[in-house]
């Protein structure tokens, strides 16, 4: 898996020469998150074959939010929801130490705000990607939480990989994948990804499929000349195994984007996310935006790119 910081001074760009691939940075040091949770210790066995296969430094960081100043209303419901209210976790910091074993890494151990937390260590360490589990909450849940896995994907300067609740099959597969899908809706914050899209279809030579939904159809020759738009996002010479597919899909995007992995049996999705946070949702009959929605019901990992900074 090959992915580049996507920080402002930097955004990568698609070149049209067959001699010059396209080509991310390889994630030199990795960032992955834990809360100690089933879903944390899943997204781990994605991380550490990309460590191995890059040779790359992983940061395990655990950042144990403070409770104490919320009301006691809140702090019941995040006991309720699993959360441990305290700062050592010996048994599990001793796994993880065992699980990295062999793989250059530190582990870290902090309480506060866990995006702060988080964001300091990105920058401080130059992080290229960060590998994250998310529970898949919403509604209440979501809002308590503070929503800690789209906090990461829309603030983070890197490529954020999630495993969500849903993910199954084979964690290696991360390093060698056949079936990518690159969902976008032809915006500059969903384009900043196709870059790392092409990227990992190139150098896995694995088939690129891309997706644009509607919601509504379109007439025949609306279709075409959409379909058409989307390939031409692809230079012809980007040097994959074969033209990239394109689908153009009508209804709500997230339930298609997560249709069409299904169906196509995808082992990765990339996304182009907004940079500005969404406002969490206070209730579950809200709706959930695409993105959150697709990393935590998806059958596979999502690696999200957010835009970068100044656009608009």
């Amino acid at each position: 898996m090959s992915t580049a910081p996507m920080r402002s001074e930097n955004h990568p760009t698609i070149s049209n020469s067959s001699d010059q691939p396209i080509s991310m940075a390889i994630p030199r040091k990795i960032l992955f998150a834990t809360d100690f949770s089933r879903q944390s210790n899943l997204a781990l066995r994605y991380a550490l074959p990309i460590a191995r296969k890059y040779k790359s430094k992983v940061f395990a960081a655990h950042i144990v939010p403070a409770i104490v100043n919320l009301p006691e209303s809140a702090r019941e419901g995040l006991l309720a929801l699993g959360y441990k209210p305290k700062a050592e976790f010996p048994e599990e910091l001793e796994q993880l130490e065992h699980a990295l074993s062999g793989i250059p890494h530190e582990i870290l151990s902090e309480k506060g705000d866990v995006w702060s937390k988080l964001s300091a260590i990105v920058d401080k360490e130059q992080i290229d990607l960060i590998v994250a589990g998310t529970h898949g909450r919403s509604g209440v849940g979501k809002l308590l939480l503070g929503s800690v896995a789209e906090k990461i994907f829309r603030r983070a300067p890197c490529p954020v990989l999630t495993v969500g609740p849903a993910v199954s099959g084979e964690t290696d597969s991360i390093v060698d994948l056949h079936e990518i899908l690159f969902a976008t809706d032809l915006s500059d914050a969903s384009m900043a990804a196709l870059p790392h899209a092409v990227s990992l279809a190139q150098e896995n030579r694995a088939r690129l499929y891309i997706l644009h939904t509607l919601d509504n159809p379109a007439t025949p020759e609306e279709e075409d000349a959409l379909k058409e738009r989307l390939r031409k996002i692809v230079p012809n010479d980007a040097n994959l195994i074969s033209q990239p597919k394109v689908f153009v899909e009508y209804g709500h995007p997230a339930d298609r984007i997560l249709a069409v992995a299904e169906e196509l049996a995808i082992d990765l999705i990339v996304l182009g996310v907004k940079r500005t946070p969404v406002i969490f949702e206070a209730a579950a009959h809200l709706p959930v935006a695409t993105a959150y929605k697709v990393i935590t019901q998806a059958i596979c990992p999502v690696l999200t790119v957010r835009e970068p900074s100044g656009t608009k």
